[in-house]
């Protein structure tokens, strides 16, 4: 026998000795959700994690990503089988009574309380845009000229509520989100807003501080409020809000709890005109 004779021997005898090996698999329950009723089929959305559970009585029960009991709602009798599309925001329900596949569209209304956070605009205003912004994001940066369009386009019927969610890859945006709560306390949130996405590509936090510095703040009351645990503990609070609404990125805007998918100054007009419309009737 040659030698790439015994090469080739050796080869599939190694072939065969892995193919006969058998790998142990390791079982770890991860998380239960209790129902109530018997599951019949299950799907996940892509886009944000959240669980979509057919239940026998024809509902289905939706779950966020990190398993909290979300919205219920009825599908009808006969329908046996259930796939979500990558977003979310389609159901496709197969219906065995009626040989049917129904395609049903979900908009999430995400409630999205205003707390303590900066609000722009008037306070009765019907509509009103929830923002979750990172202060070194470009992209959040490049919406502020978008937002002011807005503004002044509905100068009564819109407000703006700023919810802080920095992103962990960008270095100073939890500091500077800690000190635009500090700004907010001494009611110059807005202009401190805008020179920091001004300057969202030199942060750090000497930037920080001079920012601060040149839109008026008290900065020995500045310096007091960053050391306050309770500012940091209040962007970590919008930051599990916006998560459990579904935000994976910044920036990501809700129109009266809808999330904005077309972020132009005509996809805002589309959506605040359908809301306004809304109030109307």
């Amino acid at each position: 026998m040659s030698g790439v004779s015994r090469i080739l021997m050796l080869l599939l005898g190694l072939l065969l000795m892995a193919g006969s090996v058998c790998a142990e698999l390791e079982k770890n329950l991860v998380k239960s959700h209790p129902l109530g009723k018997q599951p019949v089929d299950v799907a996940q959305s892509v886009s944000d994690g959240r669980l979509f559970v057919l239940l026998e009585t024809g509902e289905v029960q939706i779950f966020s990503a990190d398993g909290q009991p979300q919205e219920l709602f009825k599908v009808g009798a006969g329908v046996t089988s259930l796939e979500v599309s990558p977003d979310g925001q389609t159901l496709y329900l197969g219906n065995s009574k009626s040989n049917e596949l129904q395609i049903l569209a979900i908009a999430h209304v995400q409630q999205l309380p205003v707390g303590s956070s900066a609000v722009k605009g008037d306070a009765d205003a019907p509509v009103t845009i929830t923002l979750f912004d990172d202060f070194q994001c470009p992209y959040c940066a490049k919406l502020v000229p978008t937002l002011d369009q807005v503004m002044a386009a509905y100068p009564k019927q819109v407000k703006v509520v700023f919810k802080h969610f920095p992103l962990s890859m960008h270095k100073f945006a939890k500091q500077a989100a800690v000190a635009s709560i500090a700004a907010r306390n001494q009611g110059k949130f807005w202009p401190f807003h805008d020179q920091l996405f001004a300057n969202y590509n030199k942060l750090n936090n000497a930037k920080i501080r001079e920012l601060a510095e040149s839109v008026g703040l008290d900065m020995a009351r500045f310096d007091q409020d960053v050391a306050n645990p309770a500012l940091l503990q209040e962007v970590n609070n919008d930051i599990q809000l916006g998560a459990n609404a579904g935000v994976r990125g910044t920036p990501a805007a809700y129109i009266n709890g809808l999330q904005l998918k077309d972020r132009s100054l005509k996809g805002f007009k589309m959506m605040i005109d359908a809301e306004l419309k809304k109030a109307a009737k």
